[in-house]
């Protein structure tokens, strides 16, 4: 397996940790790093047929805060949706080359009702929603023999996307969403919405506008 991050000291203490785990280090917020990642993988790992999309940030800020850049306002595009994008794209060749190939993308709970405190992350999630169907669509028509599924987790303890137990939405473990996420590849699931995100799907359909309320603290 091998896992990709920005940090190579973070990447050298995960695989060290972990044996057998492949470090690469690479940027999929900058397209100029997806098309060496998608070389590398290419020339040294031409089987490899799994692409799991789990990059993400999340950030707090408030749009009338004149003070904020505008690379701030977008960076969470660049990374949860950008990324997602370009690093399917870019490794879409190698995939349909296999027998049998994979695509997992991350999207969230808050992909169905937004985060007034995080006011670009949820329509990042909503964007990666849109295009896993999209490109499922897409593969099937092509005829290609590409698995797509969506993941679409609640706040998950252990990511660090928040401090742990803070705000009104309570977190699920990573071990919790690692095993419903195997649960669905080996199914072929199309998405897989465990746990609070079960909640906001149905919510997000029904009354948006109360949930997001609720969520608006401070």
């Amino acid at each position: 397996m091998i896992v990709i991050g920005r940090n190579q000291t973070t990447l050298n203490q995960v695989t060290k940790k972990h044996k057998g785990l492949i470090g690469l280090q690479g940027d999929v917020s900058n397209p100029g790093s997806v098309r060496e990642m998608a070389a590398f993988l290419r020339d040294r790992y031409p089987e490899a047929s799994i692409l799991f999309n789990s990059a993400g940030i999340m950030r707090e800020f408030k749009l009338i805060d004149d003070s904020l850049d505008l690379e701030r306002t977008t960076a969470e595009i660049q990374t949860n949706l950008n990324g997602t994008i370009w690093m399917t794209e870019a490794l879409l060749p190698q995939l349909a080359q296999q027998s049998e190939a994979m695509i997992v993308t991350v999207s969230s709970g808050l992909s169905y009702v937004t985060s007034p405190l995080h006011p670009v992350y949820s329509a990042t999630k909503a964007g990666v929603h849109m295009f896993s169907d999209a490109l499922r669509i897409q593969l099937k028509k092509a005829g290609k023999n590409i698995h797509v599924m969506e993941l679409v987790p609640p706040l998950v303890a252990e990511t660090n996307l928040l401090p742990e137990n803070e705000g009104p939405i309570p977190s699920m473990s990573l071990d919790t969403l690692v095993k419903h996420g195997l649960k669905g590849m080996e199914k072929n699931k199309k998405r897989v919405v465990p746990g609070l995100s079960k909640v906001l799907r149905f919510g997000g359909k029904f009354f948006p506008d109360v949930l997001a309320n609720s969520m608006a603290r401070g």
